[in-house]
């Protein structure tokens, strides 16, 4: 399995429309922070609102986007996968690979991240309070977080059917558009008590990351951890169940 990842890492660094894709999301992140900047004032709680927002939502779509399609777009789409296992690798070994593979790109790129906004902060020269810095990090911890279930619950969809549009188009759903119907939803007589949108992955991950800013660490660490293991295991196991049963005729 070693071999495999490390053959599939360096595949993927190579590829160019990663890195396309990824420049693509520190630019949004820029102009969020300039938004933010210039459209109210120049303090360094906008400086951080800026980088939470292009560190989420569109910023964290484009690079959730860029590392699905560079672990799984080539072997599906090239068939490759076939070529995989027919050189004696276990469909389980392949599906664990390429979520390691999703995570080690996923960590990359948000240390790039990280990186520039650090680099940013002192090119612009803003104070950050420290309560500010934590909020920064526990953005990028989010990104992380998020990329990292999102990605992995939308190749359900691609094992299941080989389909990479489809895939992408789930993927969407997750960042876009279950967040914000999730809250409508919520108010519909039914469901009204209920909640539901504490309980999907990105409700639970801000609910254990704003656990953890109000000083109850351990109560967030824990919905972090059972959040992750809920939806990414979850995942997994149905990754490998359909995947067993799939076919290889995509």
């Amino acid at each position: 399995m070693k071999n495999l990842i490390k053959g599939d890492i360096m595949r993927i660094m190579r590829k160019k429309s990663l890195w396309v894709a990824f420049i693509a999301a520190l630019i949004v992140n820029v102009l969020m922070i300039m938004f933010y900047l210039f459209s109210m004032n120049n303090s360094s709680l906008n400086y951080v609102m800026g980088n939470l927002d292009g560190m989420g939502d569109i910023g964290g779509m484009v690079i959730g986007i860029a590392v699905f399609l560079a672990v799984y777009n080539d072997d599906f789409k090239s068939m490759t996968i076939i070529s995989i296992i027919g050189r004696g690798n276990s469909r389980l070994r392949i599906i664990i690979a390429k979520f390691i593979n999703s995570v080690i790109i996923t960590l990359i790129l948000y240390a790039v991240f990280a990186l520039q906004v650090l680099v940013m902060t002192k090119v612009i020269g803003m104070e950050l309070l420290p309560d500010e810095r934590v909020a920064l990090c526990l953005g990028v911890f989010r990104g992380i977080y998020i990329t990292i279930g999102y990605v992995t619950m939308a190749a359900i969809v691609i094992y299941a059917t080989g389909n990479n549009a489809f895939s992408v188009f789930m993927l969407v759903m997750f960042y876009l558009i279950i967040p914000n119907v999730l809250p409508f939803a919520s108010n519909l007589p039914v469901v009204r008590n209920i909640h539901i949108e504490r309980y999907d992955y990105c409700g639970l991950c801000s609910n254990g990351l704003s656990n953890i800013i109000l000083g109850m660490t351990f109560r967030g660490v824990m919905i972090l951890i059972l959040a992750f293991i809920i939806y990414v295991g979850a995942s997994i196991a149905i990754i490998c169940k359909v995947f067993n049963k799939k076919e290889l005729d995509f």
